[in-house]
This record gives structure tokens, sequence and C-alpha cells, in this order.
């Protein structure tokens, strides 16, 4: 069973307490192009960092959002430590805060898919918390909950770093109730389903445990792999439900001036080292222009100006390098998160 037929199976369960119809909210309501046609122009710097708006942020959730208010929010930190906590919102805000751009991704994101989206995110490092709480040593994962009852986990060296952050804003704005509000859990380098929404509960365990969607088969690490996405050829935006391209040939937007394909690429841990796009269906490959976000959690902006020479249709793909490894052609396992490659068809006119 997958996510989607187990979202409708508990709606069909509860009488509508549980919906499935929050999927419909990973889907982009824009049309617009990501990128202005004016990238095509290699005097034209890519920008330092594209943020996703927020009515257009994919929105995956195991509930209905819930309905925690801000004063009654408590965050328990609990299980095998020396001082057990009790945090109050105000606890959290009087805490040093600070901004970071971070991009996050659905695990059942399929290759080339839009749930995806990049945010300025603003908040606290959970460290010190965990470090006044007094982590025992014989703690070995820690069961991350929210207020919906969500439940995941995540071994304890990944969740005591200085970057694992309770966040309250995004891009600026105080979360809404379909991104956490009033408080989430932010952990670089895995996908979205281990950085729980509406977090109340973090609890210090001895034994290992599996979360609830670990336990419909989905991977219990959920780290990111090495991978790119085609977001946009010429004018039009495309992903895993737009796939097939026209181009006329005359223009502003003709491709005898050149065809803009641009997108993004991330890692979990790793800066991307290169971007590489093919346009004859894998055959050859040539090297993408790319900017260098000072974090390797925020996605790598690229672009590739294609100078085809006649009329066609072509299949277009792209591929990331980092540090760590090289993008393969398939998905090895689709419940481990897709690194596979999107073919893009492409038709240039005559």
């Amino acid at each position: 069973m997958n996510r989607r037929e187990l979202l409708k199976h508990l709606l069909q369960a509860s009488g509508g307490l549980i919906a499935a119809s929050v999927l419909g909210g990973c889907q982009s309501k824009s049309i617009d192009p990501l990128f202005l046609l004016s990238l095509i122009n290699p005097e034209t710097p890519l920008p330092d960092h594209l943020i996703t708006p927020l009515e257009e942020f994919y929105v995956q959730s195991y509930a209905l959002p819930s309905t925690v208010k801000a004063d009654q929010w408590q965050l328990k930190i609990k299980g095998a430590v020396e001082t057990p906590l009790t945090l109050m919102l105000q606890d959290v805000l009087q805490a040093p805060q600070e901004d970071f751009h971070l991009t996050m991704e659905c695990i059942g994101n399929p290759a080339g898919g839009n749930l995806i989206g990049n945010a300025l995110w603003t908040g606290t490092p959970l460290l010190p918390f965990l470090r006044q709480a007094g982590v025992r040593s014989d703690v070995q994962e820690f069961a991350l909950k929210g207020a919906d009852w969500y439940e995941t986990t995540l071994p304890v060296d990944d969740v005591m770093r200085a970057d694992v952050r309770l966040v309250h804003r995004m891009n600026k704005e105080p979360l809404t109730a379909a991104h956490g509000y009033p408080m989430r859990l932010i952990v670089p380098g895995h996908y979205g389903q281990k950085q729980p929404k509406w977090i109340v509960e973090i609890e210090a365990i001895t034994k290992p445990k599996t979360g609830f969607w670990e336990n419909q088969g989905w991977s219990n690490t959920a780290e990111i792999p090495t991978h790119a996405l085609m977001r946009q050829v010429q004018e039009t935006r495309v992903w895993n439900r737009q796939n097939q391209v026209n181009v006329s040939r005359d223009g502003d937007a003709g491709w005898q001036k050149g065809v803009l394909l641009a997108g993004v690429a991330l890692d979990r841990s790793s800066s991307i080292q290169a971007i590489e796009v093919s346009t004859d269906n894998g055959a050859s490959w040539s090297q993408a222009n790319q900017n260098r976000p000072n974090s390797p959690h925020e996605w790598t902006l690229w672009r590739y100006l294609w100078k085809p020479q006649q009329p066609g249709k072509y299949t277009l793909l792209a591929r990331a390098k980092s540090d760590r490894q090289q993008q393969p052609l398939e998905d090895a396992n689709g419940k481990d998160g897709s690194s596979g490659i999107l073919k893009i068809q492409v038709t240039l006119q005559t």
C-alpha cells in the first residue's frame, strides 16, 4: 500500500478525521517559469538563492493540520535524560535565533517531481536544550512526535547536531498551520519524513524503534541522495506531470535563439560539484553552469544553453555529481527516495 492509498484508507476508516486530500496541496498552483528567459544569456548570473513562495511549497501530512495554539504549545524532552524538560514557546523564542536557507523534499517525490521547495527558515538550535536535559550515554535514538501523533525516529548523533533546529518562521512569516505552526523540527540532510511538524515531544530511547511511515516500508534513514531535477525548458516548467514540451522555431522564445534548460540539484550533506545535461537520451553529456550555495542543504541552481541545429524530437536528461557520488540513471528503490533521472521529451517545431 502506497502513501496515497494508505491515507485514503485512513480517511474512510476515520470518518474524515484523517485527510488524504492534503496530498493535493503538493502540486504547484503557479505555471510561471522559475527562471527568467534572460538566463539564456551567459552574462546573466544565476541568483544566489531561489525561494519557493509559501503558496507553492508542497504539503505532505500524516493527518489534517494540527490546531495547536501558541499559548498552549509545549515541547517535552523526556525519556532517558537526567532532567526532563518542558519548554514553552517563549523558552524557544528567547534563545538565540538564526536565519538559514534549506531545501525540503518529500521522500515520495518521484524523479523530476514537484514535492520539493526551498525556504528561508528562522529558528534556534535544539542541541542546547538536549544538553540541558542531559542525554544519557545509553541512548540510541530519539523518538520525535508531532501534535497530530505522527512519530518518527533518528539516531542520537543525527539529532544532536548543531544544525538541527526548532523553527517557527518560513520566508520571514510565521509557520502556517499546514507547515507546522507554531513549531517544527528541521533535520538537514533528511527528507521531510524525518522532520515532524507541530513538534511536541522528543523522547530519548535506549532501543531502536520505527515510526509511522517507516512501518509502512519507507526508508528508516530517509537520507537525501545526490540528484538533479530539470525544472524548466525555455519558458515551460517541467516535472513528473509535465514532461512533454513543444518549442516553436521563431520568436523571442524560439529554439533558433537557443533553448534554456534549467533546474536544481541536491545532496544530503555534500556540495554539488557538477551537473551534466544530455539532449540525446544519454548518448553524450555536457556540463551545465551552476551556482555555489554556502550550505550543502540548499539546492544548487543550474542552467544549460542548448543550441539545437534542426527541428525534431529530443529526449533531455540531467544528472548531478556530488563529493559523495554520481547520480544513477535509474532508481534503486523508490521507498528510499527517488534518485533516478526524469526523461523530458521535447519537440522542436519546424
